[in-house]
């Protein structure tokens, strides 16, 4: 690794903080980043682009991560902590400075993609590819006005990129599929570790819990229609959402709504912090993920919580935990899911194996083997 010095783009962060999972994965990468790989996070300030080391970076990161209020202004309180933070100027054009750059976040800004492009051309580009969920599952997506050109050069970029570290082996196939990537793709499953590790609790009465954004893919509308099959035939639970409303399709919300006010025990919680949805992964009898995902980081953390998991799809993580904490069920249909969820009701939840969760360690570890290693041929 003698010689060389990693750029990676913080700049998507400082321009839209949203405490997501990828910026989950941003915040581990500053975490775990040991300090004998040279490295900088890179972004623009006051019209000048500037660097701060791993530690700064992660410092940064965290305050996304920190307790606030439904009423917070994250960006502001970002670009708060940004006037606070000690910066370096870049003395040369980045081409000039690093040997490699590392794009660790989905990004459709034109700043962030031309230095990108700019590095693939005279340096090496690699990427932590998510999914191509945008062009495989376009209906839950909304793409803005005028921003067409930049993220087809997003996807481009993810075809072309020298190195790609996809987060599954279900991303990596669709990258090259969908994308007709020829180059060599990785994988690194993202960590579930940031989470301690407790014994569950769950209340007497049969919980399912659900978190995340309501996207058709993840089949919203589905758990809730089995959800009321499932009361009307007798039984004796509650449904949890936890996640921000669908912006693509309001039938999804409106559904969920129509259901709590036909007085199903169903509940929304529209947005929560960290320690909230934890401690309802902690205390819920099984938590549910189906549908499509890229990968899956609440399944780990609801594992590393002692909770079990139910799922049904392209699940990678809940795929890579079965048998460990994770159970496949059978609900392609409504009707198949309310028998599922009764039938998990009835019967002892199986066990977790909390400690067998992938680490963020060992992640940054392949992602920094990727990122360092020599160009490949197109």
């Amino acid at each position: 690794m003698s010689g060389t010095f990693v750029g990676i783009d913080l700049e998507q962060f400082v321009l839209d903080p949203h405490a997501t999972g990828i910026q989950r994965v941003l915040q581990y990468l500053a975490r775990e980043w040991p300090a004998d790989a040279p490295a900088a996070f890179v972004f623009t300030r006051h019209d000048e682009i500037v660097m701060i080391d791993p530690g700064t970076a992660l410092t940064l990161i965290n305050r996304a991560f920190d307790e606030r209020s439904d009423e917070d202004d994250l960006a502001a309180r970002i670009d708060e902590a940004l006037e606070r933070t000690p910066v370096e100027r870049l003395a040369r054009p980045v081409e000039e400075t690093f040997t490699h750059w590392l794009l660790p976040e989905v990004s459709y800004s034109p700043s962030v993609l031309q230095r990108a492009r700019s590095m693939q051309e005279h340096a090496t580009l690699t990427m932590i590819g998510y999914d191509s969920l945008p062009m495989t599952e376009p209906a839950n997506y909304r793409f803005v006005p005028g921003r067409a050109a930049a993220t087809s050069e997003y996807f481009r970029l993810l075809a072309q990129a020298q190195h790609v570290v996809a987060i599954s082996h279900y991303s990596r196939q669709s990258i090259d599929a969908s994308l007709r990537r020829r180059l060599t793709t990785d994988v690194a499953h993202p960590g579930g570790d940031h989470v301690a590790i407790r014994a569950g609790c769950p209340q007497e009465r049969t919980r399912f819990l659900r978190v995340g954004t309501l996207e058709a893919r993840k089949r919203p509308i589905e758990i809730v229609t089995a959800f009321e099959e499932a009361v009307d035939q007798g039984l004796e639970a509650d449904l949890v959402f936890i996640g921000r409303p669908s912006a693509s399709t309001e039938e999804i919300n409106e559904r969920l709504r129509s259901s709590i006010r036909a007085g199903y025990p169903v509940e929304w919680i529209a947005g929560a912090p960290d320690a909230a949805v934890q401690e309802a992964m902690n205390t819920a009898s099984y938590f549910l993920s189906l549908g499509i995902e890229g990968y899956g980081i609440p399944v780990l953390e609801s594992i590393r919580l002692g909770t079990p998991v139910l799922f049904d799809g392209i699940q990678p993580a809940a795929q890579l935990m079965e048998g460990r904490g994770a159970q496949r069920i059978v609900g392609e249909t409504p009707h198949k899911l309310a028998d599922a969820l009764t039938s998990a009701a009835l019967v002892a939840p199986p066990a977790v194996e909390a400690d067998s969760v992938p680490t963020w360690s060992a992640f940054v570890s392949d992602v920094i083997e990727a990122t360092t290693r020599p160009p490949l041929a197109s």
